[in-house]
């Protein structure tokens, strides 16, 4: 009897053996590793919630800084820009002469120009015109400034240069706004 009982208890012990083996290298090949992953996980999580929180606050000082931050002179700001009746046909027109000026002024070449669909807004309309021009990178620069300073607000949306043998040629896209309201 004694011989028996060893022999099934030593064959229980190898079976329970081998399961216990199994479950370890289960627990080792897939548990392991999915911890790993649940902790890359919960770092890429906290670092999204920390820029979610930076976003809020910056939303949130965007808002106030704009709500205290109200037009002090409307009138200058109506100024400056195109009103509504003005077509947006007169408006190219009237940049690209003003630009074609301030361009033979500086010692630019006008090669082309190209004037794009309106872009509408609720309140504001831009209006683009392309220019063309060739010549020195200083005059271009010149040509920029006098852009900016110009009494009607036109801001400087795209540039491209592309650089010749013989010549600079810059692409620029000017663009005025008018007043939908």
């Amino acid at each position: 009897m004694k011989g028996l009982f060893a022999n099934i208890s030593n064959t229980w012990v190898k079976t329970v053996g081998v399961y216990i083996i199994l479950i370890l290298a289960l627990v080792r090949f897939l548990i392991y590793p999915l911890q790993a992953a649940v902790k890359d996980k919960r770092d890429a999580f906290a670092d999204q919630q920390e820029t979610c929180l930076l976003k809020s606050r910056l939303l949130q000082q965007a808002q106030q800084s704009r709500d205290s931050g109200t037009v002090q002179n409307l009138d200058k700001v109506r100024a400056s820009l195109y009103p509504r009746e003005t077509r947006a046909s007169e408006i190219q027109a009237d940049i690209l002469a003003t630009a074609s000026k301030y361009a033979e002024e500086k010692g630019l070449t006008v090669l082309g120009f190209e004037m794009p669909e309106l872009i509408t807004g609720k309140k504001i309309s831009e209006v683009p015109v392309m220019l063309k021009v060739s010549g020195s990178a200083k005059s271009f620069v010149e040509l920029l400034k006098s852009i900016q300073e110009n009494k009607k607000a036109l801001a400087v949306k795209a540039m491209e240069i592309s650089i010749n043998s013989q010549s600079m040629t810059f692409s620029v896209s000017v663009s005025a706004f008018r007043m939908e309201v």
